[in-house]
């Protein structure tokens, strides 16, 4: 089984979020909200009744970042993390690690002065009226 690594991590939970309206998304998040509990909670189980909620940065590239390194971290430290971390991946990032596969944003705090284009495989001019 190939290791999990941050950036792809990262790519998979976005791809999710961009789908999040649709249920596939939603479950692809509420099941990826479970792996970060795991990690992030504090002592020895689950407390009794509704989980904890867990927002996932998936807005904040740097903390999403972060926080796939020490998701990714965890995994090589605790193999069965690793093997559901892993399988997380294979059921809901395989759109994120499709080849040629692209995923634009514009967030945070972007200030955009002028045009922006984003995609893939463009053929041909791009024009954004005179100059």
């Amino acid at each position: 089984m190939d290791p999990v690594t941050a950036g792809a991590l990262v790519a998979a939970v976005n791809a999710a979020a961009s789908g999040a309206g649709g249920e596939a998304g939603r479950r692809a998040l509420e099941s990826f909200g479970t792996l970060v509990r795991r990690v992030l909670r504090r002592g020895g189980g689950e407390p009794a009744g509704e989980p904890e909620p867990v927002t996932i940065p998936y807005d904040d590239g740097a903390r999403l970042r972060e926080l796939a390194a020490l998701l990714v971290e965890r995994a090589r430290q605790d193999p069965e993390f690793g093997r559901d971390l892993a399988a997380w991946m294979r059921e809901h990032g395989g759109a994120a690690g499709e080849s040629g596969a692209v995923h634009n944003s514009i967030a945070g705090g972007a200030r955009i002065t002028g045009p922006v284009v984003q995609g893939r495989d463009f053929h041909g001019p791009i024009n954004f009226g005179s100059q």
